[in-house]
């Protein structure tokens, strides 16, 4: 999707790099790792899923899906996070990270496009199935507001399959499964015989992927099968803006958590 026009006026004046996302979002934290792996200085607008932050007219007047993340820079709003992530690459060149031949500029873009046809069909599909239905269900207000919100066919027909006391079938389990395990294959042949995804570079194909990685561990998925992928994952998760960026976000969740477990974490932090 891209750039937007945001109905929410408020965005259009603000200043610098901002970026409303969430803390255990894998989608967030790939924009997070992007920004400190450039080293920019950025505010950060948390939104708070399981508060449903995102259902409202004012998030949705950024985000037209209430989807995070999305990026504001100088009034300029980008959202989905593989669109931010290129964005983000075009307007701060350097560091670069799409230092690979011309010949093989096109791996990277298949690998970010592969992450954003996952994610809906398989990754949330499996994460919803063993985790997250039960942690961020809706109340019947919060529920009615979403659905006079949400306007985008995908994402309708997915909550669909949760919401009101539905839940995802063992279909939906395996079927989300099968996918990830194909591209799972893809990825540690892609990795047996190189350190990177896309030959000797670190991209944005690695910083894309890594975070989904974490989050699918999250929720049980089994990465036994895949020697190249655990092998690759531990190189990349040891970076310290991995650490920053994903790791740190998830130490916060879970002490929010543990405080109370209806708020997920502090409203807002900023990176100077």
């Amino acid at each position: 999707m891209g750039i937007v026009v945001p109905t929410n006026e408020a965005v259009r004046s603000l200043e610098g790099l901002h970026l409303y996302h969430a803390n255990r979002s894998n989608c967030s934290a790939r924009v997070r790792m992007l920004l400190e792996e450039k080293r920019l200085d950025w505010t950060g607008h948390h939104i708070d899923l399981g508060r449903k932050e995102n259902i409202s007219e004012d998030y949705f007047g950024i985000n037209p899906k209430g989807l995070v993340p999305s990026l504001v820079h100088d009034g300029t709003v980008v959202v989905e996070s593989n669109d931010i992530m290129v964005y983000l690459e075009e307007a701060f060149p350097e560091p670069g990270f799409r230092s690979v031949p011309a010949d093989r500029q096109a791996e990277i873009d298949y690998w970010l496009k592969k992450s954003g046809d996952m994610h809906l069909p398989a990754i949330k599909t499996f994460q919803y199935s063993k985790v997250n239905s039960r942690l961020v269900k809706k109340t019947e207000e919060e529920e009615t507001r979403y659905w006079k919100l949400q306007t985008d066919p995908e994402l309708l027909a997915f909550h669909g399959k949760h919401s009101r006391g539905k839940s995802f079938s063992d279909a939906d389990l395996e079927g989300a499964t099968a996918l990830l395990d194909e591209i799972f294959a893809e990825m540690d042949r892609a990795l047996t015989d190189s350190a990177w995804l896309v030959g000797d570079a670190y991209t944005l194909a690695d910083i894309s992927w890594a975070p989904t990685i974490t989050t699918l561990m999250g929720g049980g998925y089994d990465f036994t099968p895949y020697p190249a992928v655990r092998r690759w994952y531990g190189v990349v998760s040891a970076r310290p803006q991995f650490e920053k960026a994903v790791t740190e976000w998830r130490k916060k969740a879970a002490y929010a958590a543990a405080v109370d477990p209806t708020v997920s974490d502090p409203a807002q932090t900023t990176r100077g």
